[in-house]
């Protein structure tokens, strides 16, 4: 199969040199008037979701990515937009969705663990990070959601099963060509996106 990912986040910018290529997308808002609303803005005003698609390219040259901005430019995002983006995911047929973020439990955690249930009955494998320090930070810890877990003693495209929907991954993105490499971001969002990728080549994804 072709892979089809979702990448719920701060958004693509498909211009990078690492993602160039087809990339559709949306952006999942709060309206002036307080509503939920949606539009074809997927840019990335920080950079994040960008790195995470840059992971996938390497991976997967052909991947088809659609981007689902669900932060704004002050990197802020609610449960309640997660869930709408995780639908709009699922509706637009990805097999995968990467969840690179963490929400607090509280306001919008039934919203966003239905939201869970929904892509995962329609066949979506969800994929989160669990923070170190916050073991209960939502997707992660909500049931079916696949937990990735940053190990950077782990080499490159090494990943460790600690579980049936648990596994450890390196932290570190794709390499830019930086003065500093080590300015370059890094952490659990890059694990679960590498985690993502190896159960997308168990179950037969291809580059084409």
């Amino acid at each position: 199969m072709v892979l089809r990912i979702a990448i719920v986040d701060t958004g693509v910018n498909p211009w990078h040199s690492h993602v160039r290529g087809a990339v559709e997308g949306c952006r999942v808002f709060v309206g002036a008037d307080g509503r939920i609303a949606e539009d074809e803005d997927f840019r990335d005003p920080i950079g994040h979701g960008t790195a995470i698609a840059g992971l996938v390219r390497e991976a997967f040259a052909d991947a088809e990515i659609f981007a689902v901005r669900v932060f704004d430019e002050h990197d802020r995002t609610y449960p309640s937009l997660v869930a709408r983006g995780l639908l709009r995911a699922a509706a637009e047929g990805c097999s995968h969705v990467n969840l690179s973020l963490a929400v607090p439990a509280g306001a919008g955690t039934a919203l966003l663990e239905e939201a869970c249930a929904a892509a995962i009955d329609a066949g979506c494998v969800l994929v989160a990070p669990q923070h170190p320090h916050w073991p209960d930070a939502l997707p992660a810890a909500l049931p079916g959601v696949v937990v990735a877990v940053a190990d950077d003693t782990l080499p490159p495209g090494r990943v460790r099963r600690l579980g049936p929907k648990r596994l450890a991954a390196p932290d570190r993105p794709r390499e830019l060509a930086l003065a500093y490499p080590r300015r370059n971001l890094r952490g659990p969002s890059f694990a679960c996106t590498r985690v993502l990728l190896h159960l997308a080549r168990e179950q037969g994804a291809t580059d084409g």
